[in-house]
């Protein structure tokens, strides 16, 4: 199953990912401070696209009062608070949205900081709605312009729906509210201010803009979902080897650098370790490039059951398993000291020997019968070496766990070595169920 190694934080992470909070203690993982970069990027690219839109009504509002000097202009209805109100409502987005943009990179909590950046625009577009009009007013189209704003910053499909659901209770109850009398309708130049007490008329356009707004959150939360999903496959085809689905070499040397570099700042540890396939090269000759390919993907599917991962959605991986070249693969195990990686290693190991040879022998049944070749046994050797006592820099880490490696080949192979220190012998059959 996954997450057998260690499986007793699987739980807590779990919660974690169900709350969607990024991070709560002072050491996350390099998924969550992936996730919460990529967060805030979508986040910052809402905040900018905030700002143009505040120029964008700043400059409707110079351009309307221009024309609203022409003698055609109908400027009876028109009072001081038309004039307030909306240089107050600019004013105030203005200031907290430049609150977020200088804080929004240091705030780890970004889904609360999403709501909160959802709620005020709402409430603003509803109180601009009823300056300019309310059931005649023509800014209820910028309840539009939020359920979109929700589908970029929101994962959760139920968080954008129910931002589209805030937004028609939001101007229903506004109708709700000036047609009772409430709240006093404000009239509005060039428009029939008798509609905003007509019962009938208010509650066709509290429909049309229901229906607009849900049809809005059902094509953001498609095309959102579209857009995510080939990020994804463009990630994985970027960081993915082709023949095992594990990561690649490049990732590798990213992910332990950033690894390193989070140990070092949080204070915390972690393993490496080096596996090979022992004979590799003979099991190819003796069975051909296929099998060998088919033992390389199993030996992937057995790392991918051994480590600390989920793959319930949103699925996570604690420990990284990659592919490093040929017969040779990684693992990085975070928070993970040399004895705690022997035993991982010695898991991993014994897996090897009892399912993957089984697994293969099953797909290359047809190739060793054909070779009329007893069915050769696979194993591994591995090698094991921790930050900080093996090494503090990625050369130097690898370099102590290859060796490790090399000394367990040189040791009778199918073993773990720890770097600097005796290795642990291949368990007898029997011994290791018994």
């Amino acid at each position: 199953m996954p997450g057998e190694i260690h499986s007793q934080r699987r739980i807590p992470l779990r919660e974690k990912w169900k709350q969607k909070i990024f991070f709560s203690g002072d050491d996350p993982t390099m998924e969550e401070l992936e996730l919460l970069k990529e967060h805030r990027k979508r986040v910052g690219l809402v905040i900018h696209a905030r700002w143009a839109l505040l120029v964008i009504l700043a400059a409707y509002g110079l351009i309307a009062s221009f024309l609203f000097r022409d003698k055609s202009a109908d400027l009876e209805p028109l009072a001081t608070v038309h004039v307030i109100a909306p240089v107050a409502a600019v004013l105030f987005v203005a200031a907290y949205n430049a609150l977020f943009h200088l804080s929004y990179r240091w705030i780890s909590q970004i889904r609360s900081l999403n709501q909160v950046q959802l709620l005020f625009d709402l409430i603003l577009v509803t109180v601009v709605v009823h300056f300019s009009g309310g059931a005649v007013s023509w800014f209820w189209t910028m309840y539009l312009v939020i359920t979109l704003e929700g589908s970029l910053i929101m994962d959760k499909k139920s968080d954008i729906y129910a931002i589209a659901l805030g937004g028609v209770i939001a101007f229903g109850g506004l109708l709700t509210f000036e047609f009772h009398g409430i709240i006093p309708p404000v009239p509005m130049p060039f428009e029939n201010n008798a509609l905003q007490h007509i019962y009938s008329y208010e509650m066709i356009k509290w429909g049309w803009v229901s229906i607009t707004n849900f049809c809005v959150a059902i094509v953001g939360v498609f095309l959102m979902e579209m857009v995510r999903q080939r990020e994804a496959r463009l990630r994985d085809m970027v960081v993915k080897d082709d023949l095992t689905d594990l990561y690649n070499r490049r990732y590798f040397f990213y992910r332990l650098h950033s690894e390193i570099q989070r140990a070092k700042r949080y204070g915390r540890t972690l393993s490496l370790l080096f596996l090979d396939v022992d004979d590799f090269k003979k099991f190819n000759d003796a069975h051909g490039h296929l099998a060998g390919d088919d033992l390389l993907r199993s030996l992937a599917e057995i790392l991918r059951a051994s480590i600390r991962r989920s793959d319930e959605k949103p699925s996570y991986e604690v420990d990284i398993a990659c592919r490093y070249g040929g017969e040779e693969f990684v693992i990085i195990l975070p928070e993970v000291v040399s004895e705690q990686g022997v035993v991982a290693a010695e898991r991993l190991r014994h897996n090897v020997e009892t399912k993957g040879a089984l697994a293969v022998a099953e797909r290359i049944r047809k190739h060793v019968e054909m070779a009329r070749k007893e069915e050769a046994p696979v194993t591994v050797s591995i090698g094991v070496a921790s930050y900080p006592e093996h090494g503090v820099r990625i050369e130097t880490l690898i370099k102590a766990a290859d060796d490790a490696v090399y000394l367990a080949k040189r040791s009778g192979k199918n073993r773990v070595v720890v770097a600097g220190g005796a290795g642990t012998e291949a368990t007898p059959p029997g011994v290791a169920d018994g």
